[in-house]
């Protein structure tokens, strides 16, 4: 397999030191440091040491390696002082650099050297215990935190097993995604893969190259009833590039996929939304060539969208934020791709000469003929976006304890794209987690999350014979709860 390593341990690292304030956040927590007995105000642990147990912590201070040598301690001191495996999100914004409120969510230019430290930080207190993170903006029981931040979360317990592994993301997504799933073969009742990647993975137009291949690859290699969640890494400033930046073991890495799979006595309840407005009825794509859809019923496909979700003559086509199409699931469920490119006079956006008939749209995978879909239509306000995200958790939390399971992690994979549009829609800093999260999924559960460019995880009915798919402008949450 190509470029393909499973390793456990690292040599440790000389770290540079760095000085200036340093804050953390969020509620009081169920840790405690070890030996002390002291209660720290940004961790949160649930489980037990003889089953699984899990911690997020996190901190944040212009100091990377502070606040990731705090994050990291916290974290793994709360579940008894040696993890298993290490997961993290972080991101060091360039102090040059200021994006006006709206756009907080979505702009971005990474302090590399910052970041860098972060992550050769949390591989230095991890003392060996291997770890993978990526370059977001954490999600936490302290709130979304925006900048200069780190979050980390701690797994152990006896009954806990665990694997981790990078791979290069190549143009054979199928063969990317058996490399993950070779990789998992020794973990015991392995229920969850946790793999960050970057857009490359998802979003290149190269013929014949599919994120669904991806998916493919690694759940026909784990056992049936496996989750894989995660998505894309942020890139390193805007106007974006599909590159992004992952980390394992402390080495910064670009055009990769780092992964962590869980097993142990866990249920995983996954589930999506999106706030997006549906067509009172559904369209069949009726002409497909790649990943562009040519017709809806039989009419050029823009035409239709046009038509369904309303838009004026004179409206156009403008950012794929706006333009979404609904996959049908069944039982009012759909999950989002967006529209990333169109065709008029031959050309495509940006100018292009493409060979596909005027009115056709691209989308990030093919959907093939015959599917049903939703046309979607952005409602330009904050409170679907909400309402979205505290109903989704607290139908997984109410699956989980119908299920007989207790709450342990909420894991969260958001798409950038809805702070941003919660910023813009309301001109003021609302918050997901504190609003809808949290009081959806109650108290003492950790929540470990980011705000992703491109969402993996499963999907509340079935497209393809696929339970997962990569989603866009979507909530996708994943809670892992411990049996009674």
């Amino acid at each position: 397999m190509k470029n393909l390593a499973v390793l456990f341990a690292v040599a440790g690292l000389v770290m540079v030191g760095c000085k200036g304030p340093e804050k953390t956040q969020g509620p009081v927590g169920k840790g405690t440091r070890k030996g002390d007995g002291k209660k720290m105000d940004n961790v949160v642990t649930s489980g037990s040491a003889e089953t699984i147990r899990f911690a997020v912590a996190w901190s944040t201070g212009d100091c990377a390696e502070t606040a990731a040598k705090k994050a990291t301690q916290a974290a793994i001191d709360a579940v008894g002082g040696k993890a298993k495996a290490v997961a993290f999100y972080t991101y060091y914004q360039d102090p040059d650099f200021t994006p006006d409120e709206k756009s907080q969510a979505t702009a971005c230019k990474a302090d590399i050297k910052a970041e860098d430290l972060a992550a050769r930080t949390v591989n230095d207190v991890c003392k060996g215990t291997p770890n993978i993170g990526c370059r977001a903006r954490p999600l936490t029981n302290g709130g979304t935190l925006l900048k200069n931040a780190i979050a980390v979360m701690a797994i152990a317990g006896q009954k806990a097993s665990v694997a981790t592994v990078m791979t290069e993301i190549q143009d054979d997504r199928l063969a990317t995604g058996k490399a993950v799933a070779g990789a998992m073969k020794d973990v015991k009742d392995l229920k969850l893969v946790l793999a960050l990647a970057e857009m490359r993975l998802s979003f290149e137009t190269k013929e014949g190259v599919s994120v669904e291949d991806f998916i493919k690859g690694v759940l026909g290699g784990t056992p049936k009833g496996t989750t894989l969640f995660g998505g894309n890494s942020m890139p390193d400033k805007m106007p974006a590039e599909l590159h992004g930046k992952q980390f394992f073991n402390g080495k910064a890495l670009k055009g990769h996929v780092v992964a962590l799979g869980v097993g142990g006595p866990i249920a995983s309840f996954g589930n999506h939304a999106n706030e997006f407005s549906p067509s009172a009825r559904t369209a069949e794509v009726t002409e497909v060539k790649d990943k562009w859809i040519v017709t809806l019923d039989g009419k050029p496909a823009e035409g239709v969208y046009r038509e369904m979700t309303g838009m004026k003559a004179e409206d156009k086509l403008t950012s794929d934020w706006l333009h979404p199409i609904g996959v049908d699931l069944g039982g009012g469920k759909n999950y989002t791709r967006m529209i990333l490119n169109w065709v008029n006079g031959g050309k495509d956006k940006d100018g292009k000469k493409v060979d596909v008939p005027d009115g056709s749209l691209m989308l990030v995978a093919p959907a093939v003929k015959g599917t049903k879909v939703f046309c979607l239509a952005c409602r330009m306000k904050p409170e679907p976006i909400i309402a979205s995200a505290k109903n989704t958790v607290a139908e997984s939390v109410a699956a989980a304890k119908k299920a007989g399971a207790t709450p342990a992690v909420c894991l969260l994979s958001n798409c950038c794209a809805r702070g941003m549009r919660l910023r813009t829609f309301t001109r003021t800093g609302n918050d997901e987690i504190k609003e809808a999260v949290l009081p959806a999924l109650g108290k003492g559960v950790p929540v470990f999350g980011f705000y992703a460019w491109g969402e993996l995880g499963r999907i509340q009915g079935d497209y393809q014979g696929m339970d997962h798919q990569y989603q866009q402008h979507t909530f996708v949450s994943n809670i892992l709860g411990i049996g009674k």
